[in-house]
């Protein structure tokens, strides 16, 4: 005779909050997450979210390379993996890098579940709480919400029609050390920024460069969400020559798939 499970309601837990870790207390819902929520009603058509259009992808086609996929490595595609992420993928990504004068390892490339879980990683491990990161005005709200997820201080800069303005960047520097804060990166999206989508010139990256260059004790933290075939790679090597600091690059390779196919770097 098989056991019955039988399960008691207890209630509500008493005195849930008071267990909350500290951070949790400036927890907000995400705003990706409501965001979707509302593009998704089959009413709307919202151009806010970076949906795809899903009629233009080539189901056939996906079906074909994932049929394919399984039946030639489906041993290998469906057990758990490297937390690092296929050699061989990493392999791919240096050559990608090294088309922009990167040199990298495979050793050194961790492949993340998007740039979003990238974002998650690297606040993990820079950010303390009350630290301040520099953001564009506006900024990408995914990646300003994970900042304030880790209790770090956010300080806008402002924009123009091209992008970051260099001399409010080091006003803003300026400001935030006189008051005795500590400053820990500069968050960036040189390339097609979002929300605007602005291009930032590469005289600009060069001056922001320089800047962050001088700041010794910032981390220069650059995200960029990459179309190869419409980004000219000169605009990318002609700030790096410059750079002699501590530089994150984090890559995004989605271009017009669908979110389950995003991968990070």
């Amino acid at each position: 005779m098989s056991e019955v499970s039988v399960r008691f309601q207890t209630g509500a837990p008493q005195h849930l909050e008071e267990r909350f870790a500290t951070r949790a207390a400036g927890m907000l819902p995400s705003e990706i997450r409501s965001l979707f929520a509302v593009a998704s009603r089959p009413e709307i058509v919202s151009l806010a979210g970076g949906m795809p259009n899903l009629s233009a992808l080539p189901m056939e086609m996906m079906a074909g390379v994932v049929k394919d996929l399984i039946l030639t490595n489906g041993a290998e595609a469906l057990q758990y993996g490297s937390g690092q992420g296929h050699p061989k993928l990493r392999e791919q990504i240096c050559d990608v890098m090294a088309l922009e004068g990167i040199r990298a390892n495979p050793d050194d490339i961790v492949v993340t579940t998007g740039s979003q879980q990238a974002l998650d990683l690297i606040s993990r491990i820079f950010i303390d709480p009350g630290d301040v990161v520099l953001v564009e005005a506006p900024s990408y709200v995914g990646a300003l919400g994970t900042f304030r997820q880790y209790e770090a201080s956010v300080v806008h800069v402002e924009m123009d029609l091209n992008g970051l303005v260099p001399d409010a960047l080091r006003n803003a520097i300026k400001s935030v050390r006189a008051a005795g804060r500590k400053i820990k990166f500069l968050y960036l999206i040189p390339n097609y920024q979002n929300p605007t989508g602005v291009l930032l010139p590469a005289d600009r990256r060069t001056e922001i460069l320089a800047i962050c260059r001088e700041e010794a004790s910032s981390l220069l933290k650059i995200t960029l969400m990459v179309f190869w075939d419409l980004i000219a790679h000169h605009q990318m090597q002609c700030a790096l020559k410059i750079l002699k600091m501590l530089f994150t690059w984090a890559l995004s390779l989605k271009q017009s798939l669908p979110d389950y196919v995003s991968v990070g770097r």
